[in-house]
């Protein structure tokens, strides 16, 4: 796939409707299960194969999103700018708010897929600075896109991975490599700014349970690690794939479930679907979308 790598930026926003909900933060990621057109890669990972396919899946994704607006969407297995556009367009006539695409380029010379996100600039966020790959995590992931958000009480830095998948032996090597980048990134955040608001969520390709000490994702978690995994600290029971595993996690710094800067984690849920196999699987995709609220905190 040759394609430059670039950001997509909508020329206006719409008010600010935040108290619509409250104030609360919702961030959703959802893995869109080979969401792209022709051409971005020679492989067949079961992507649309017509145009009015293509449409159809696409308003099926966004159909899946949380009945809230969430201000920021994390996906993964995307084909590439084009459909973070047709993407944020949807939303933006589903949810009757202004969304901005973001989108850069992926390393993954395997798939060729990437990862991007969509803002709700309605709920009076803004992104400061250039989003894009970040370098400290360029050589361990080939998919990842890092986002700073600021408003008038509090700011994001939310980092959207697709890790490796662990099968055969260096397979699961490069996974356990790619978490321990992901940690240095977030450690290094936080020893600039205790008070970070730090998230990175996606597809992290965890097949075991929350919480397992074995579990590759686990070296981003305490004790050791400066992250919280939002399912922990929701309880419960997660699934977040049609085949029953949590795939997909929302991890976030200490400030976050603190309250430290602005902003308090409050909970998180994940929304099952009935169409992640079969022939439906074509239409939408086997991952279900996971969501983490955050309510506003006063700044201690």
């Amino acid at each position: 796939m040759q394609r430059r790598a670039a950001i997509f930026f909508l020329l206006w926003a719409a008010a600010f409707s935040a108290t619509a909900q409250n104030g609360k933060v919702f961030i959703t990621t959802l893995n869109c299960d080979a969401f792209f057109g022709g051409g971005e890669t020679k492989m067949q990972l079961g992507q649309p194969q017509t145009s009015p396919d293509y449409w159809r899946k696409a308003e099926n994704l966004v159909g899946l999103w949380p009945s809230n607006p969430p201000a920021f969407i994390g996906l993964q297995e995307i084909g590439g700018a084009r459909e973070v556009v047709y993407l944020s367009q949807i939303a933006a006539a589903r949810y009757h708010h202004s969304f901005q695409p973001i989108f850069t380029d992926t390393k993954d010379t395997y798939t060729e897929e990437a990862v991007a996100a969509v803002v709700d600039l309605s709920q009076g966020w803004g992104i400061a600075g250039k989003p894009g790959r970040d370098p400290e995590l360029d050589k361990a992931l080939s998919k990842q896109l890092v986002v700073k958000l600021t408003n008038n009480f509090s700011s994001l830095e939310i980092c959207v991975v697709h890790l490796r998948r662990p099968i055969g032996k260096y397979a699961k090597l490069e996974q356990q490599n790619q978490n321990a980048a992901l940690k240095k990134w977030a450690a290094g955040r936080l020893a600039q700014n205790p008070r970070a608001n730090v998230i990175v969520l996606g597809d992290f390709n965890e097949a075991k349970l929350p919480g397992a000490a074995t579990a590759s994702v686990a070296a981003l978690l305490p004790p050791g690690g400066p992250l919280r995994d939002s399912f922990l600290l929701a309880s419960g029971h997660f699934r977040t794939h049609a085949n029953g595993r949590a795939y997909d996690r929302i991890l976030f710094s200490e400030p976050l479930r603190q309250g430290a800067a602005g902003l308090k984690f409050e909970t998180a849920f994940v929304q099952p679907h009935t169409h992640g196999k079969g022939a439906d699987k074509y239409w939408f995709t086997d991952h279900f979308p996971v969501t983490a609220i955050f309510a506003p905190a006063e700044n201690k």
